[in-house]
């Protein structure tokens, strides 16, 4: 039992909330669908007929594609929750809409509800477990979502069995089940808003998005060519295509002998209610209590035919034995099996196929397979009933027909499969994530072994990771080997593999990696042997922190840091630290950057202070672990240290994440550095860095208000940080009014830059004059991609980047292209600014365009350099003061002498050279 439910019910602390929420939300989402669906079906059997249900399964197939497009579109532009409660406000606006539609009593508005309860189902379970995915990590994922599936199943049950008693017994119209479903919708939406309240706080600084962005939708062409050119997914895809195509020959069977059995609506809606429910329950022990057992017995290629083989045996009693029963026995088959055996089975046959290949792959099969195979399906069944008049009972003959097919594609799969995933492990294609329970088989354990028996050292190190994710397989045999391992890397891994395979059997073995050469093998060794020898592992730690092996120590000491509670903290006496502070033997760095590790993880007030000794530490990966254990334990002291630290290219990053680590707290010092201008450059400049890590609405705000009041460099790297936060972080709300002033300030300074490069193309007949025109070029340039990037905060991205990118190519057909979408998409009074300087015009159009925005007109040179030794930027500042001849005006000539105590130390020794006559 505890395999079977071990999963379900791993919720920790400060989870129940919001799993409470979701579990309810996708409940009662359900339970709508459950309220929904037979009353679609018995609405459309009585008041149409079972013989036009072909052409229900047609439109719908042609319906769901384009919307499923559109949807995509919208979720590009929208916010996830905005999303969410935007299409739950839609849903229930379509409800009342349709509620009234049914009282005119017309075939076409059964037709309409039809294909709305189907599109409607797909799009909120997609919906519901996109935003599971976005308010859980990965780590929560796996262990929250198999109870979040137990709240659909049992929503599915309850809105069959509600909706068996509301027509039974309180004698509620089929109709009236739709003001119910208002109701459950509108407390999802607040379930859905309550939710990512809920988890928008600790998204921001606990959970690292998965990835970067979705992945991009490829064009069908490519999905198709991709398909082609692999044996296993061509065999897959045709697994699926039959699986719908068989699903809708069955689905038609059953509901036509539904409707001859029960005539009456009322009586329709309560059965269907009570099958589709109960067929939930039945899904749902099938999958608890064989699922698992049947992939370790029989494998992948085994568990694929059950369903296949079910309803060989369902369509052949529905020929012999056609009624009501063989009906029920024959669509219960099918949706027993397809939701719970054979969708492992079918998910795991993605397993050894890459990960961009899969997502572009699976992207193809929901939007386009399934729905063109149901089509498909219901064509053929048009063509069988309308035209050659087939019978329910003949019916069966085709399904066997492409029951035949389907077997035929499911034993070429079972060799299939095993060779691919033979080739993965060679490739290292797969996601250990991906097999953490589902591959038991012996056929895939074989594989996997033998990868581990590899020449090469990095499969060597995959095999082991993702025999780490099989269980009750006896691994140990093949693993034991690799501790005498000539890696590292591999015998560490061994170590991880066997603290999950392996027992008190292997000790002895272990204890000989106590003096291993790498101290991450002997803290996998002391942990593993803290496991065994111990029951909390207490006693072992403290035995190896008091070895005289100086290496048994140290090991000791990782352990702590990497494995280490508040009871192992007691272990770290003042004897033990100041051994080891005191150490001078060869190995003293490795003890000391290991104690700053462990005391990174520790709280008292003394083992803080001994941290910050270790940043003093003459041993730059001492210093290191230091810097990230102050960041980890927040002390604030350490603050003005770290800031400092931004300026050494050694201890940046370090310095960076360790700032980071403090969260909200350190915003405010953040933005008062950020903005004095008495600190020097190099630290500023990495502010917006630290603050891009701390992915909160008040980051944004702090970034927002920065820009157009700090130097150019700056005001670049607050803008980055932004784009870096609006990529990574949909949640996040950009100001659109507040950028768009910096957006034409931007504008302004091209504008600007163009005047002066017109201006100085009188002045290219020297070094410095050349310098100018390059630093001025480079301005432009710098300029057109911050104009790009703050646009990028206002617009969707990826859109903005590929105009950029077509801007600047160089090709007229792309810079075309680019040109007429941005027209399209800016507002007037953006692009008013922005297109003069990207169309294709001359350079004195520009300028006159300039004069015109901004009321840039510099008269001559000396207007010109004046703007930029006047100027905000620095480089701009050095290179004008350089152009400065002796004979130039004594207004320049004071421009130079002021340029003596610039804050910027690089204008200052320019202005100090041409002082001193030595300029050009």
């Amino acid at each position: 039992m505890k395999k079977i439910f071990g999963n379900l019910v791993d919720i920790r602390k400060g989870e129940i909330g919001l799993t409470l929420l979701m579990f309810s939300n996708y409940y009662l989402l359900l339970v709508t669908y459950y309220f929904l669906k037979p009353a679609r079906d018995s609405l459309f059997l009585v008041k149409v007929s079972s013989e036009m249900l072909p052409l229900a399964f047609i439109i719908t197939a042609l319906v769901a594609a384009p919307l499923t497009i559109l949807y995509s579109r919208a979720s590009r532009s929208l916010k996830l929750n905005q999303l969410v409660n935007v299409t739950i406000a839609v849903i229930i606006i379509n409800l009342v809409i349709l509620r009234y539609l049914v009282q005119i009593n017309q075939p076409w508005v059964y037709y309409l509800f039809y294909t709305w309860v189907s599109i409607y189902g797909a799009l909120t379970t997609s919906q519901f477990w996109l935003l599971a995915n976005t308010v859980y990590d990965a780590s929560q994922a796996k262990r929250v979502f198999a109870l979040l599936g137990l709240g659909g199943i049992l929503g599915a049950f309850t809105g069959g069995e509600v909706t068996a008693f509301c027509i039974e017994r309180l004698g509620v119209s089929t109709e009236n089940l739709l003001f119910f479903c208002m109701g459950f919708l509108f407390i999802s939406a607040v379930l859905s808003s309550a939710a990512w309240k809920k988890s928008s706080g600790q998204l921001s600084l606990s959970k690292k998005p998965r990835s970067r962005g979705k992945p991009r939708a490829e064009k069908m062409g490519h999905s198709v060519k991709a398909i082609f050119g692999s044996k296993h997914l061509k065999l897959t895809v045709g697994i699926i295509a039959l699986t719908m195509m068989v699903a809708t020959f069955v689905d038609y069977q059953f509901k036509s002998e539904a409707v001859n059995a029960f005539p009456t609506k009322p009586e329709l809606t309560s059965f269907l209610g009570q099958f589709y429910g109960r067929l939930s329950l039945v899904s749902l022990g099938l999958q608890l209590l064989f699922a698992y057992r049947f992939i370790r017995w029989l494998g992948v290629g085994g568990i694929i035919m059950f369903l296949p083989m079910g309803l060989v045996l369902g369509s052949a009693g529905m020929f012999m034995f056609p009624g009501l029963l063989a009906a029920v026995l024959l669509r219960g088959a099918d949706g027993s099996l397809k939701y719970s055996l054979d969708k492992t089975g079918r998910e795991l046959l993605f397993l050894p196929i890459p990960s961009q290949l899969k997502a572009r792959t699976k992207i193809f099969i929901d939007v386009f397979v399934d729905r063109w195979f149901r089509g498909l399906a219901g064509g053929l069944l048009l063509m069988f009933t309308a035209v050659w008049s087939l019978s329910v009972r003949e019916i069966s003959l085709v399904v066997l027909g492409l029951l035949a097919v389907w077997l035929v594609l499911v034993l070429m799969m079972r060799k299939e499969y095993v060779n691919s995933f033979r080739t993965a492990l060679e490739k290292r294609h797969i996601d250990a994530d991906d097999i953490r329970m589902n591959i038991n088989d012996t056929a895939t354990v074989n594989a996997l072994i033998a990868g581990l028996g590899s020449t090469n050292d990095r499969q060597v190190v995959y095999s082991l990771r993702m025999v780490k994710s099989v269980t009750d397989v006896e691994l140990v045999w093949p693993v034991l080997p690799l501790l005498r391992h000539r890696s590292a890397e591999v015998r560490r891994t061994a170590l991880e593999a066997l603290q999950i395979h392996g027992g008190t059997q292997q000790v002895e073995e272990v204890k000989r990696l106590l003096t291993d050469s790498d101290i991450s093998v002997r803290c996998e060794a002391i942990h593993f042997l803290s496991q065994q020898e111990s029951p909390d592992g207490i006693d072992t730690i403290r035995q190896y922190l008091g070895s005289t092996e100086i290496g048994i120590q140290h090991g000791a000491l990782a352990c702590m840091a990497t494995y280490g509670t508040s009871e192992t903290e007691r272990l770290l006496t003042d004897r033990v630290i100041s051994g080891i502070m005191q150490e001078t033997s060869p190995g003293a760095v490795e003890g000391r950057a290991q104690l700053a590790r462990a005391l990174g993880t520790m709280q008292s007030t003394k083992t803080a202070e001994v941290l910050e000794q270790l940043l003093d530490d003459p041993s730059t990966t001492v210093i290191k672990h230091a810097i990230a254990g102050v960041g980890r334990r927040q002390i604030r002291s350490r603050v003005p240290w770290l800031l400092e630290h931004l300026a050494d290219r050694e201890l940046r990053s370090d310095s960076r994440a360790a700032l980071a680590a403090f969260g909200r707290s350190i915003l405010g010092t953040l933005h008062d550095y950020l903005m004095d201008t008495g600190i020097p450059l190099n630290i500023r400049r990495n502010i917006p860095r630290v603050m891009r890590q701390i992915p909160i609405q008040q980051t944004v705000e702090i970034l927002t208000t920065v820009l157009g009041k700090v130097e150019p460099t700056i005001n670049g790297a607050v803008i980055k940080a932004l784009n870096s936060l609006r990529t990574r972080h949909s949640d996040l709300a950009f100001n659109s009014d507040e950028l768009g002033e910096s957006l034409v300030g931007q504008t302004k300074s091209y504008y600007q830059v163009a005047r002066v490069l017109h201006l100085h193309q009188q002045s290219l007949d020297s070094p410095a004059g050349n310098l100018l025109q390059r630093a001025l070029q480079e301005k432009q340039q710098q300029n057109l991609e911050r104009i790009f990037r703050l646009l990028g905060l206002v617009y969707p991205p990826r859109d903005i980047y590929y105009a950029y990118l077509g801007i600047v190519s160089g090709r007229k057909m792309l810079h075309a292209n680019a040109i007429e979408f941005l027209d399209n998409l800016l507002r007037t009074d953006i692009k008013r600014y922005i297109l003069p300087i990207l169309d294709d015009v001359s350079p004195g159009l520009i300028l006159q365009k300039g004069s015109e925005l901004f009321e840039v007109g510099y008269a001559d040179r000396e207007d010109a350099l004046t703007y930029l030794m006047e100027g905000p930027d620095s480089w701009l500042r050095a290179c004008a003061v350089f152009t400065i001849r002796p004979d130039d005006s004594h207004r320049l000539q004071e421009l130079v002498e002021k340029s003596l105590d610039d804050p910027d130390p690089v204008v200052r020794e320019t202005a100090r050279l041409m002082k001193a006559n030595k300029g050009p």
